[in-house]
């Protein structure tokens, strides 16, 4: 659907002021970037956040950019690596820069098992080159490398998540969008098949685009749409993980290094569905999906050490020993480690889908659209997954061109 200056689908009673032409819902970096895609473009843009910027997963995760095994992770990456460079050159400065990527397994087992994993990723168009363990122990002595060997990965990116996402709401005010903190939104509502606005905690706000990009909260705004709604839920899964804050490394690390026992994005939605009572009752929500080292030296000189992640239900914490066993594996394997400082321990909810891949595209109502489940790799996502997605609103049918996001791969939604 193609937006012109001007053009109204309806007008809500009571409204009382002009409409905005777009309301975006949420304000991590989910919806942060759509704003700033569509005021670029000059539609008049208003985000609604309950919180602050970043308040959730955006601003609580590792900050990496990572290859993977799937076509899909890797189209993301390298439209992402492209925008946050054309960002870094903006008025607001941020971490971001190329690193390496090295893949560690910790025992013969898994090393061999890895080779495996190596040719998904070289099918996938990504350069690896397998290095011994006794080859990194004797090259980096202050890291004391204890593993079998490892996969060193062509490229990677490291970014500072909070001051990324909020060098994009920048981006957006720059272009004349609007952020309203601290205001929440009730339902949506729409009238003969078309959106007409937004009920929030001050009142209406119409308008002829509106994007739920709220993370687990969308599945909330789904199910309160009104007037033709609700409309069908989305397979969503709180994807807790946990993060260990390193203070100031005392040596240079010329990688993110990772454990080679994440799984790819497929695999790991399988193992993060959360179902019927029967899964509460068995404390399913209490059992980790993937436990594995994920180190990040940021361009700050300090890390992130993660990283775990469970199937959870967004407002009930378990499993808080997640950081002691990640600190433990990597005392395990990496032991030069144990100098630095900790400087803080924090969990976080990813919003993950049952396929693992982001969702982006048009709703039966026209005008309303969804941006989210992001997951593990929301910030490596996002950037990419809102332009191609206002690039459908603005001069297509409001569906990326990339069929693995759509939401009409989900049951109910229709094709």
């Amino acid at each position: 659907m193609a937006l012109t200056s001007g053009h109204r689908s309806g007008t809500a009673p009571g409204a009382g002021k002009k409409p905005v032409d777009a309301v975006v819902i949420g304000g991590g970096i989910a919806g942060c970037t759509l704003a700033y895609e569509l005021a670029s473009r000059g539609v008049k843009t208003i985000i609604l956040e309950q919180g602050v910027v970043a308040a959730e997963s955006s601003g609580r995760n590792t900050g990496t950019l990572l290859s993977g095994p799937q076509s899909e992770v890797v189209e993301m990456l390298d439209a992402c690596a492209a925008i946050y460079a054309e960002l870094a050159e903006g008025p607001v400065p941020f971490e971001f820069g190329r690193i390496g990527h090295l893949l560690i397994s910790e025992d013969e087992a898994s090393f061999e098992a890895a080779g495996a994993v190596a040719d998904r990723y070289r099918a996938a168009g990504i350069a690896m080159e397998k290095l011994t363990g006794a080859q990194l122990a004797r090259d980096h002595p202050r890291i004391g490398f204890k593993v079998a060997g490892a996969y060193s990965v062509g490229r990677a990116w490291t970014l500072e998540p909070m001051g990324a996402t909020h060098a994009f709401a920048h981006a957006a005010r720059e272009a004349g969008a609007v952020i309203r903190t601290g205001i929440r939104v009730a339902q949506i509502f729409s009238k003969g098949g078309k959106v007409q606005g937004v009920l929030t905690d001050q009142g209406i706000i119409s308008a002829d685009l509106v994007f739920i990009a709220n993370g687990l909260w969308m599945s909330d705004l789904l199910r309160r749409t009104v007037g033709d709604g609700p409309l069908p839920g989305l397979p969503f899964t709180a994807g807790r993980g946990w993060l260990i804050q390193l203070g100031k490394l005392d040596f240079e690390l010329p990688w993110i290094v990772e454990e080679l026992t994440w799984p790819d994005q497929e695999e790991l939605g399988r193992r993060m569905s959360l179902e019927g009572l029967a899964d509460v009752a068995a404390r399913r929500d209490d059992q980790p999906a993937v436990e594995a080292i994920c180190l990040n030296p940021m361009r700050g000189g300090d890390a992130r050490l993660g990283a775990s992640v469970q199937p959870a239900f967004r407002d009930l914490v378990r499993n808080t020993d997640m950081a002691s066993r990640i600190a433990g594996r990597t005392l395990r394997m990496l032991p030069g480690l144990g100098s630095p400082r900790v400087s803080n321990v924090y969990p976080g909810n990813r919003p993950m889908l049952s396929d693992g891949l982001p969702v982006a595209g048009r709703t039966t109502v026209e005008g309303l659209f969804v941006h989210g489940g992001m997951g593990s790799i929301g910030m490596h996502a996002a950037p990419a997954t809102a332009r191609w997605l206002v690039e459908a609103v603005l001069s297509g049918d409001g569906n990326p061109t990339q069929d693995w996001l759509r939401p009409d791969r989900f049951p109910g939604w229709g094709k």
